[in-house]
C-alpha cells in the first residue's frame, strides 16, 4: 500500500525573496511582533538616506541559524500556543539587504541569502549590549504608518525620536473568556477610540469586529444580535488560545471550532451589554434568545413609525401627525389578516392625514419582528371604505392614473368598535372589480391643487425611479404635467390661457393691459394711462 506525506521542498527556499515582498503594514508589524515575543518593551525606529534602523530592548539572539528557518520560529511552547506564530520572521524583509546585529555576533543577509545560499555570522566589533538592532534599506517608515501598528501593541515604540501613541485596547471592564485567552469588550462608535477607527479606516472599512493580536489588528463584519452601531473589541491576553490567523498574510481569522466560539461570546456580550444598558430595541426573538442565555432584558423600547406608508426614497408621502404625548396604546395598527382590498392601509393614512375626528386617528407601523412586547398589542384598524363623488376629469399621468371628483371621503372601521370617517381630498381608487388589484389610481377633489405639494401626489403615481433622469428633472416633468391636468379641469382653454399669462408676469404690476394686433405689434397700457408699443422686427432685404 503506497502513503504519502506533507513535505516542504527545498526549492521553496530558491524563491523566498518573492514570496514575503508584502505591504510596508506587514513589515512593520512583523518585526514589533518579534520585538514583543523576545521581551522588548522598547523600539526605537530611524530613517536616514534610505536606510531604515529597528533597535529593541529584547532578550535578544542566542541561535542565529533560526533567523532563517523558515516556517520554525523559535519561540517556545507557550509562545506557539497563545499565537501561532507563523515563522516568517526576518523574511518579511526579502530580498532587501539586511544586517542583523545582537548581543556579540553580526550578520549580513543579501538577496542570494535568502534563498538557501550560506551566510556568514561574524563577531560583532562593537557588541550589542541588549536587544537586537536591524538595519535594512526601504521605503520611510513615518510615524503615520507605524502609529497605526504600535498603538495597541504595548510597546513603546517611537520614529526618528517622536513617541507613537500607546493605548490600552480594551478597558478594564472588558469580560474576560479565558477558554479563548481573550477579553472582549462591546462600544458604540462614539465609545471607540479614534485608534480604533483608524483600524478600521486603514484595513477593512465598514468592518465592526476588531480582534488585537498583541498590536495586529484583524477585523471582521458581525452582528450577533440586531441592535444598531454595536461594536465588539476582542484583545489578546496571551493565554493558550485557538483563536487563529490564516497565513501568511494574518489578515484573517481562520474559521475554525474556536472561531465559532467566538462568535457565540460576541453573542452573549451583546446581550450583556443591552442588559447593563437597560434598554434596547430587539425584535422579539432575540428577547427570548437572551432569556435562554440566562439574561433578562427588560421589554424592547416601542419602536414604531406613525403613520401605514414611507419610502426610504423620495419623494414622502402626506404625513400623518402624532399629537404631543399622544400614547401609543391609543393608535392603531393596520389588520394585514382582515378581509379588505388593494390600497385600505394608504387610505387608512389619507383619512389620518387629511381628516379631522372628535378624537385623534393615529395609525403607526409595528414590524412584525416586534410582536410578542405588551407595547405591540394594539387595537386594529379592519375594514376602510371610499365613498366617490361624481367624475370631473381623468388623465393617464407619470405612471398610472389621476381622477378629479366633487366630493371624497374615507371611513375606517376598527377592532375596538370604533368607526372614523371624514371627507379628504385624495384617496387611493378602490378596484373596480372586487376580484382584480387595482392600477395605480389616484383620486383627488379641486381642494387637493391649493392643499397639497405635487411631490405628495407624486408619491402615489410611482414617483421617483432610480434608473432614469434626476430627482429634480423628473419631478419638474411631474409638476408641469400636474399643472396641464388642473387646467384642463378648468376647460379645454385654460392651459392656453395661463402659457400666454406666464411670460407677462414679469411686467407686473406696470401693466393694466396688453394686446397683441394680427401683424405681430405688442400694446402695452400702463397704470398712468401711458401706451407702449413694440413693433416687429423689419425684414431684411435679401441680395
Amino acid at each position: 500500500m503506497q502513503t504519502i506525506q506533507a513535505t516542504v521542498n527545498t526549492r521553496l527556499l530558491t524563491k523566498a525573496d518573492r514570496l514575503f515582498t508584502g505591504t510596508l503594514d506587514g513589515r512593520i508589524i512583523e518585526l514589533l511582533q518579534n520585538a514583543r515575543r523576545a521581551g522588548a518593551t522598547k523600539v526605537t525606529i530611524t530613517n536616514e538616506d534610505g536606510w531604515v534602523t529597528v533597535k529593541d530592548n529584547g532578550q535578544g539572539i542566542d541561535d542565529f541559524a533560526r533567523l532563517l528557518d523558515l516556517g520554525g520560529s523559535g519561540w517556545d511552547e507557550r509562545c506557539e500556543q497563545s499565537e501561532d506564530p507563523a515563522g516568517v520572521g526576518i523574511f518579511c524583509l526579502a530580498p532587501r539587504k539586511v544586517t542583523i546585529r545582537s548581543k556579540s555576533k553580526i550578520v549580513t543577509i543579501s538577496k542570494d541569502g535568502w534563498t538557501h545560499k550560506p551566510v556568514h555570522v561574524l563577531k560583532d566589533p562593537n557588541p550589542v549590549k541588549k536587544g537586537t538592532i536591524l538595519r535594512f534599506r526601504d521605503e520611510p517608515w513615518e510615524p503615520a504608518k507605524v502609529d497605526v501598528n504600535a498603538v495597541f501593541s504595548g510597546l513603546q515604540v517611537s520614529v526618528d525620536g517622536k513617541r507613537c501613541p500607546k493605548l490600552p485596547f480594551v478597558s478594564a471592564q472588558a469580560a474576560r473568556h479565558p477558554d479563548l485567552g481573550c477579553t472582549i469588550e462591546v462600544r458604540t462608535a462614539g465609545q471607540l477610540d479614534a485608534w480604533h477607527h483608524s483600524c478600521r479606516r486603514e484595513r477593512w472599512y465598514g468592518n465592526n469586529v476588531l480582534v488585537n493580536f498583541h498590536g495586529q489588528v484583524v477585523t471582521f463584519d458581525d452582528h450577533p444580535v440586531s441592535e444598531q452601531g454595536l461594536y465588539y473589541l476582542v484583545d489578546l491576553t496571551g493565554e493558550p488560545t485557538g483563536i487563529r490567523l490564516m497565513l501568511p498574510a494574518r489578515t484573517r481569522l481562520v474559521e475554525n471550532e474556536a472561531y465559532q466560539q467566538l462568535l457565540a461570546a460576541l453573542e452573549l456580550e451583546a446581550y450583556r451589554y443591552l442588559e447593563r444598558k437597560g434598554e434596547h430595541t430587539l425584535p422579539y426573538k432575540e428577547f427570548l434568545r437572551a432569556k435562554d442565555l440566562g439574561i433578562c432584558l427588560p421589554e424592547a423600547k416601542p419602536t414604531f413609525t406613525v403613520g401605514l406608508i414611507g419610502n426610504d426614497l423620495a419623494p414622502e408621502p402626506v404625513e400623518v401627525v402624532m399629537p404631543k404625548d399622544f400614547p401609543l396604546a391609543k393608535c392603531y395598527r393596520f389588520d394585514l389578516n382582515a378581509p379588505g382590498q388593494e390600497g385600505d392601509d394608504t387610505n387608512a393614512h389619507l383619512l389620518a392625514a387629511l381628516g379631522t375626528f372628535p378624537e385623534p386617528f393615529v395609525p403607526v407601523s409595528i414590524r412584525s419582528g416586534y410582536d410578542g412586547y405588551s407595547w405591540a398589542t394594539l387595537p386594529t384598524i379592519g375594514k376602510v371604505e371610499v365613498t366617490v363623488g361624481k367624475e370631473l376629469h381623468r388623465a393617464c399621468l407619470w405612471s398610472g392614473n389621476l381622477t378629479c371628483v366633487d366630493t371624497l371621503a374615507i371611513t375606517a372601521h376598527t377592532s375596538d368598535g370604533k368607526v372614523f370617517s371624514a371627507p379628504v381630498c385624495m384617496a387611493k381608487a378602490p378596484p373596480k372589480d372586487a376580484s382584480q388589484c387595482s392600477d395605480d389610481e389616484m383620486l383627488v377633489t379641486p381642494e387637493a391643487q391649493q392643499r397639497w405639494r405635487p411631490s405628495e401626489i407624486w408619491y402615489h403615481l410611482g414617483g421617483w425611479y432610480d434608473d432614469g433622469d434626476t430627482y429634480d428633472t423628473q419631478l419638474y416633468a411631474f409638476e408641469r404635467d400636474l399643472s396641464e391636468f388642473w387646467a384642463n379641469l378648468i376647460g379645454p382653454d385654460e392651459q392656453l390661457r395661463q402659457s400666454i399669462l406666464a411670460p407677462l408676469d414679469r411686467i407686473q404690476p406696470e401693466r393694466t393691459s396688453v394686446r397683441v394686433t394680427p401683424d405681430g405689434r405688442v400694446q402695452i397700457e400702463h397704470v398712468d394711462g401711458s401706451v407702449k408699443t413694440i413693433q416687429p422686427p423689419t425684414p431684411t432685404a435679401t441680395a
